[in-house]
């Protein structure tokens, strides 16, 4: 592995926002690192994208918005950046180290700017019986589909979201059959979200384009709208969902597969560990790293861009890289107030539909804590929600305090599946804000380690 020890700019993450960082830094001579835990470049939104184009059908069904990724990473493979794909990075320091384990090893580099790229995750949505087998997060089937165009016939959709039409429309294009779509999403708008549609009409084609998915999927599916009180059933496996319907009447679906989804979050586990200063978005109902326009964190010379820093879309990530590299690259010199203005400028242009996603979209209180006591919440250390409840009643002021009496959080994902439900839970419990509840104060490393990958740093 020829990894040099010191690096003009280190980027965490090869998604758009981090290929597009690279691109721009590349082009300004500047020595670049690209660190990825996947096989390949394109992150989520073009997951093996490059593998995909040279097959005879193409994968039409995936869209033409991820078709669109291919010069993006055509651009990055010709670029000068160094690329070192299948590295889990586990630790920034605060002076810019950067630690990573590669194919059972652990290496370490310095930077003079980091940029952390790494995207966003799905929001937990703890249901009964989503800790069965069969059972799976929308994200995870978009993966198969992305991956080896593969899938589950007849499975069942339950949730809301862009993302949620998106891929629910990818399976009907790709052949597969939906058993049916439980959309959780509100029926009727509120004065608030007409509010927020107006400056969201800057992307019409947006809009436009999530309509025909949702009018594809009413078209060629079963489809149940306005749905509440969800739930999966089975014994070793998943076997049937209920709910109630828009008129309040119980169904039951009879699958064995069912993929869930309520939006998705920034991936906040390494900026938080890295110490970087956090707020709480009230919109998103989630935290986000503090930057200034140009993603410079509280930490000098550390950046994020892209859902990283909040949730945006494909375009407005290649835009927040772009920027943060042209920042840096120009870092001594101070950027005028016309650089400034015109930087907020095509920002906007590129979020302005997004307060009214995200409003529309916003999951109510039932969709982010269970109403059964029986509802697993922390996944890792299988505790329920019984098991939760009774250990906030002794006192518990927050989540860190938390993981001494019932070691929520302490699991291999380390919060990232309960994180922001137990910090609802505890807010409710003690009537203050989520943002005063806080969250998990988060240490590296964010990954498994073993002893050997550390043993291994001794001996470079």
């Amino acid at each position: 592995m020829n990894l040099n020890h010191h690096y003009d700019l280190a980027v965490i993450g090869a998604g758009p926002a981090g290929m597009a960082a690279a691109i721009e830094a590349s082009r300004n001579n500047m020595k670049v690192l690209v660190l990825d835990d996947q096989t390949a470049a394109g992150g989520q939104v073009y997951r093996q994208i490059d593998r995909n184009y040279h097959k005879n059908d193409k994968l039409f069904f995936l869209g033409e918005d991820y078709w669109l990724g291919k010069k993006q990473v055509e651009d990055f493979k010709h670029s000068s950046a160094e690329f070192f794909p299948e590295s889990r990075v586990w630790q920034i320091t605060q002076d810019k180290h950067v630690f990573f384990s590669r194919k059972g090893r652990a290496y370490q580099v310095e930077a003079n700017f980091i940029l952390i790229s790494t995207g966003a995750t799905e929001r937990p949505m703890p249901i009964l019986g989503w800790t069965l087998p069969g059972v799976m997060s929308v994200g995870g089937a978009q993966t198969l589909l992305k991956s080896n165009n593969s899938g589950a016939d007849g499975a069942v959709f339950a949730g809301s979201g862009p993302l949620f039409y998106l891929t629910i429309w990818q399976y009907l294009n790709a052949g597969f059959k939906v058993g049916a779509v439980i959309d959780t999403a509100p029926g009727r708008l509120s004065w608030s979200h007409y509010l927020w549609a107006l400056p969201a009409l800057l992307q019409l084609n947006l809009l436009l384009k999530g309509l025909r998915w949702r009018s594809h999927i009413r078209k060629n599916t079963k489809y149940f709208s306005e749905v509440r009180s969800v739930s999966i059933s089975g014994q070793s496996t998943a076997e049937s969902v209920s709910f109630l319907d828009k008129y309040g009447e119980k169904k039951k679906l009879y699958a064995s597969h069912v993929f869930l989804h309520q939006g998705v979050v920034p991936n906040v586990n390494l900026t938080m560990a890295t110490g970087l200063k956090h707020y709480w978005c009230p919109r998103q109902l989630c935290w986000h790293p503090e930057t200034n326009i140009y993603g410079e964190s509280s930490l000098k010379g550390i950046y994020v861009a892209g859902d990283g820093s909040g949730i945006a879309g494909a375009s407005a990530a290649i835009l927040a890289g772009k920027t943060a590299a042209k920042h840096i690259v120009q870092y001594s010199r101070r950027p005028s107030i016309f650089i400034t203005f015109l930087s907020k400028l095509k920002r906007y242009k590129h979020v302005a539909a997004r307060p009214f996603l995200d409003i529309l979209f916003c999951p109510p209180k039932e969709w982010r804590v269970p109403f059964e006591d029986e509802t697993i919440v922390c996944r890792c250390e299988a505790l329920k929600k019984a098991d939760i409840s009774s250990a906030i009643s002794l006192g518990v002021a927050g989540p860190n305090q938390l993981k001494s009496f019932c070691r929520a959080g302490m699991g291999r994902c380390q919060g990232r599946m309960c994180g922001l439900t137990i910090q609802k839970m505890i807010a409710e419990y003690n009537n203050i804000s989520e943002k005063d509840a806080g969250y998990y104060r988060l240490r590296p490393p964010i990954r498994p380690l073993t002893l050997g990958e550390l043993a291994s740093l001794a001996e470079d």
